[in-house]
């Protein structure tokens, strides 16, 4: 019930404006690919200059002039389908569906990390959901109309998948991560190892093969899509300034803020994987990877953040296995630094500008001390 009162309070604040530039991006994406345009085709987004100031932000990324613009579709031709249905409506109508699909689907993964988080008090249940509906990643994801709701759902879903020993959720889980591959490169290095050390042979060929096989068919309608994305990664890569690589390089020696900053990371993903419960290990190993993944990305913004939200969430379940007083600071100061600490890192930006790339670093951190406290001989089951 806060949850869905939350919700309801928050969807006003946040439904995106028709004109917001990103849920633009998407629909003329789509509108390309419905009206038989290649997305990757420089020239064709100078036609988004017919609809007015809808488009003031795309064709502000076409440089030099509208009609030598040097936009570019910057995700693998499959995600560019996804937004071909609101393109079936006119603009103004596919920019409303598509922010019903965005506020949905955000609102949805929440749901589904709710179920999967399996918590064994109320109390941590309804605080875990609210924490997530007022963190900065879900509020700036559905008002800027991005789309990672489906990553949080794909992480779920290869978790479940993993832990059940289910070929069908880890396929599915793969093929939605594949929309923003950036994003996910770490965790399918993850997944490929885990299914590798088990021997899941058919769970492997059906993930290569589905995935493999959807992909290669859209590069084949658009084969000069991998030409353009690998043109365009060098000036995309330069805007990473929310990525963990600018929060490290930041400090007085670059090398030493990288080497710091990673060890941290890789140590407490290690720690958390080797001190996990066994029941819950596949969900530690796929949200913390999730999370290193996030980490190495070299083109983060911070509405990616909402990624972390399974890491932050497994760590209130590991926390509720810690005995009393340990318990309830773990689950005080994870549900905390999700709803009051994603919004402190976007402020801290006017110190220091690369502050959110700490975001995945803090969540790792937050996996390894509740997986280590929860191994601990005096953890005991927490009462409901």
């Amino acid at each position: 019930m806060p949850f869905v009162l939350l919700l309801t309070l928050l969807a006003p604040m946040i439904w995106p404006h028709d004109g917001d530039g990103d849920a633009f991006f998407f629909w003329f994406a789509g509108h390309l690919v419905v009206t038989g345009v290649s997305p990757y085709d420089q020239n064709a987004w100078a036609g988004a200059s017919e609809y007015g100031d809808l488009a003031r932000n795309v064709i502000s990324m076409c440089t030099p002039t509208v009609h030598e613009p040097t936009c570019l579709w910057k995700y693998p031709p499959t995600t560019a389908f996804l937004f071909a249905p609101f393109a079936l409506l006119n603009v103004r109508d596919g920019l409303n569906a598509l922010a019903m699909f965005v506020f949905g689907v955000t609102a949805a993964s929440v749901i589904a990390v709710g179920q999967w988080l399996r918590a064994r008090s109320p109390a941590t249940l309804a605080l875990a959901l609210c924490a997530c509906v007022v963190s900065h990643p879900f509020v700036f994801d559905v008002y800027a109309g991005h789309f990672e709701g489906l990553g949080v759902i794909g992480i779920i879903s290869l978790a479940v998948g993993l832990t059940r020993r289910r070929v069908a959720p880890v396929v599915l889980g793969a093929l939605l991560l594949t929309l923003k591959p950036h994003l996910y490169a770490g965790l399918g290095l993850v997944v490929l190892a885990i299914l590798m050390a088990r021997r899941e042979w058919r769970t492997l060929a059906w993930t290569i093969g589905v995935v493999g096989g959807v992909n290669g068919a859209a590069f084949l309608l658009y084969p000069e899509a991998l030409g353009a994305l690998l043109a365009g990664a060098g000036p995309i890569i330069g805007l990473g300034w929310a990525t963990t690589w600018a929060f490290a390089s930041s400090f007085p020696s670059a090398v030493a803020g990288i080497v710091i900053v990673y060890g941290v990371a890789a140590a407490a993903f290690v720690m958390a994987a080797r001190f996990s419960p066994a029941e819950r290990r596949d969900d530690v190993l796929v949200a913390g990877g999730a999370a290193l993944a996030l980490a190495v990305s070299p083109y983060v913004h911070p509405y990616d953040f909402l990624v972390l939200i399974p890491a932050f969430v497994i760590a209130l379940a590991l926390g509720e296995l810690v005995s009393q007083p340990a318990r309830g600071i773990l689950i005080i100061t994870t549900a905390g630094t999700l709803a009051v600490g994603t919004w402190l890192a976007i402020v801290g930006t006017r110190i220091v500008p690369s502050l959110p790339g700490v975001m995945p670093v803090v969540a790792l951190a937050l996996l390894a001390i509740a997986a280590w406290a929860a191994r601990e001989p005096s953890a005991a089951p927490a009462r409901a």
